[in-house]
């Protein structure tokens, strides 16, 4: 039987699937590159040659998972002529099924504010500059709904923005806790639900 043909690409994408789970689990400082390697499946060296470092290996987990949404939001930013509730809802349904997609994201995010060790725009990388941007264009489209009069003038645009995205955010990161607070074991299922529940609230508290 003759050996499988070393395969870089295939290389990498097991390195970065290994690592997102690692990273998710115990953080940036309790994971070594060779736990990484073993868990790929791959030399410690192949890591070093794709990524050169664990701290750029970390940005690029990050990175990979937050490319396609930074893609999807930025063509929704820039849709000429959408009706700009319709465009806050579209986003807000994004932003929740990027997390429902990528699980071990909001672990990732967690990690990455928790660990003191590296300052976590630093951390973040190519995500954080993506991050930046869309909070740019996201808050010149609201500022333009605002002067149309779609979007009630008496909230900071960048609030806005914020607002949805911590509603989703802790939802993944800890709503279980609280649903298993109200007397709910079970989450399962309850994820449309609570979607439906920020849709509800969230665009009639910003509408005029």
């Amino acid at each position: 039987m003759s050996p499988r043909r070393y395969d870089p690409e295939a290389a990498r994408d097991d390195i970065l699937d290994a690592a997102e789970r690692l990273f998710a689990g115990r953080g940036f400082d309790g994971v070594s590159t060779a736990t990484i390697a073993k868990e790929a499946g791959v030399s410690q060296s192949q890591i070093h040659y794709h990524f050169e470092t664990k701290q750029k290996l970390w940005e690029e987990v990050f990175g990979r998972r937050f490319a396609d949404y930074f893609a999807a939001q930025s063509t929704l930013l820039g849709t000429e002529g959408m009706d700009d509730i319709a465009r806050m809802e579209a986003s807000i349904r994004s932003y929740f099924g990027f997390f429902e997609v990528h699980p071990h994201y909001i672990r990732l995010l967690g990690r990455a504010q928790l660990d003191a060790a590296v300052d976590t725009d630093e951390q973040l990388g190519a995500a954080e500059e993506m991050g930046a941007e869309l909070m740019r264009k996201g808050s010149e489209v609201i500022e333009a709904a605002q002067r149309a009069g779609a979007i009630r003038d008496d909230v900071r645009p960048d609030f806005v923005i914020v607002g949805f995205l911590s509603m989703v955010a802790y939802w993944f990161q800890g709503g279980h806790l609280f649903m298993s607070e109200a007397g709910v074991e079970d989450r399962k299922g309850l994820d449309p639900q609570y979607l439906d529940f920020i849709l509800k609230v969230y665009l009639r508290g910003i509408a005029p």
